[in-house]
């Protein structure tokens, strides 16, 4: 059992000092790097002089650079924030105003030029030098018990993204869970490093494998985009573990080298982040007909997750839609109908989650605060507005979102935000983004609904090529819409609102 993590690693790293800890594409770090960069860096940390307990800003892609950085900083008493490269520039900058850190590392170029900041910019340069300066250091004030572990951004309402402070106390129950008997992971895995450090999934594979002698193969963002380069290196990894959303988990299906024949070592797929369907579960056991096959659910706002189950061939054969398993230890899922408990069996209603993975709230937002975050019987509770339902046997069911926030390739994508984006190309006087779904119900692209403003362009294609190109570095690649339609004017209902659900039963005409 797990009680501190930062200690449970270090603990890790001397017990295996010459085991191969983190492997991104043969740029390879052992548990001996792991323990000294870390000491190094958090050494270096306490001399600046940073406010205690403030938040560092990594940005950057898969390095070992971004993981040694976390545990350094967490040793010195710093939450980290990870950020995508790829991030748009409105977004770093609220992430920058919401979270005001004084430290920024950035393991790739960090574009000064573009933000309102006047904290230290860290370049790797720089820290790989700290890191190569071996220091003995005592670990005396790291992060632990309530205070933030990290903080993630997620998408809010207003089109400005929530940061979720996740406490040690928080990710140390779901760490726990995790290295226990519900998933029965052997000790010294080798773990799939894709899912982005800024997507919490992340820590399904980085945490759990450094607090088990684990290896991380990571590839870089640039390699998954390529189809070609990412087929040939993946069985080559010899890989134990996969950990990633359903639509990753797709995408591999495309290459008939994803199979047991070529990667025989591969026994785990662990799935989150959106809806796993029967389908892909069933090409899964053509391929890999021995492999353990869990299923996962849980927002940011309760530490990456929070139900499990091992999907069985009796489940694909008599299931139309998989569950999405039991509660972990420590947390009780309930059913609501606004303010009251659902206690009839199958009944659908909003998920509620109770218990000691849930967070204090969102950072420096009262509000949003308060609108998602309360108590039942003393305990930290989450409104997650997903509707679902429990069956007799206890297992959790998940139907889809209860508002207009949507996963979309397993990022939770809230249109409102993906709206605002739009709007904020010259060519778009107003924008509205409603999710195209296939017949499982996932939502598979976004499609636009634009009002253009008076242009010179001779086609629609001219304008939505225009569109695109002004809205580079303002909206993330994957909110960017794959199909836009151009109207006059909007459906309204009758209190004058925008009526998206209109919208969205038009782009969906075969849905019920």
């Amino acid at each position: 059992m797990v009680k501190n993590i930062i200690q449970a690693i270090d603990a890790t790293a001397k017990a295996h000092l010459d085991q191969l800890a983190f492997d991104e594409m043969g740029v390879t770090h052992n548990y001996r790097d792991v323990l000294t960069a870390s000491n190094s860096f958090a050494a270096w940390l306490d001399a600046q002089e940073l406010p205690a307990n403030g938040p560092i800003l990594f940005y950057g892609d898969h390095q070992f650079e971004m993981v040694a950085g976390f545990l350094g900083g967490l040793k010195a008493g710093h939450a980290y924030i990870p950020v995508e490269t790829a991030s748009a520039i409105p977004r770093v900058q609220s992430i920058i105003d919401t979270a005001k850190p004084q430290l920024i590392v950035a393991i790739d170029p960090f574009p000064a030029d573009n933000f309102n900041y006047d904290g230290i910019i860290l370049d790797r340069t720089s820290l790989v030098a700290i890191f190569a300066k071996a220091v003995t250091y005592q670990v005396t004030h790291a992060v632990s018990g309530m205070l933030p572990f990290y903080i993630l951004f997620t998408s809010g309402t207003t089109g400005s993204p929530k940061g979720v402070p996740i406490s040690h106390d928080n990710i140390c129950s779901f760490a726990n869970w995790m290295l226990g008997p519900d998933f029965n992971l052997p000790a010294g895995q080798t773990y799939l490093g894709q899912t982005p450090f800024s997507f919490d999934v992340s820590h399904m594979y980085w945490l759990t494998s450094m607090l088990s002698a684990g290896t991380i193969k990571a590839i870089p963002s640039k390699v998954v985009q390529n189809l070609g380069q990412l087929f040939t290196c993946l069985p080559k990894l010899y890989l134990n573990v996969f950990v990633g959303t359903p639509s990753f988990g797709e995408m591999l299906l495309l290459s008939p080298d994803f199979s047991a024949s070529k990667m025989p070592s591969l026994k785990y797929f662990i799935f989150c982040g959106e809806e796993l369907t029967v389908s892909t579960v069933k090409r899964l056991f053509a391929r890999f007909p021995d492999a353990h096959i869990f299923n996962t659910y849980g927002p940011t706002e309760a530490a990456v997750a929070i139900t499990s189950c091992e999907i069985t061939h009796e489940m694909v054969d008599t299931l139309e839609r998989l569950p999405i398993g039991y509660d972990k230890p420590g947390v009780t899922t309930s059913i609501w109908d606004g303010k009251q408990q659902v206690t009839e069996v199958g009944k659908h209603g909003e998920i509620v989650i109770t218990g000691d993975s849930v967070a204090a709230g969102y950072l420096n937002n009262p509000t949003k605060t308060a609108e998602s975050f309360f108590q039942i019987d003393g305990r930290q509770s989450y409104r997650t507005g997903d509707a679902g339902f429990i069956t007799a046997d206890g297992l959790r069911h998940i139907i889809g979102r209860m508002d207009f926030q949507i996963k979309l390739h397993g990022f939770r994508v809230e249109l409102d935000e993906v709206r605002t984006g739009l709007e904020r190309s010259a060519y778009i006087k107003q924008a509205v983004a409603v999710p195209k779904y296939n017949q499982q119900g996932q939502a598979q692209h976004l499609i636009a609904y634009v009002i253009a403003k008076p242009n010179h362009f001779e086609t629609e294609r001219e304008l939505t090529a225009a569109i695109r190109t002004s809205l580079k570095g303002q909206i993330m690649n994957y909110m960017m819409p794959t199909q836009f339609k151009y109207v006059a004017h909007f459906p309204t209902s009758a209190n004058g609102k925008i009526a998206v659900k209109q919208l969205i039963a038009e782009a969906n005409p075969t849905c019920h």
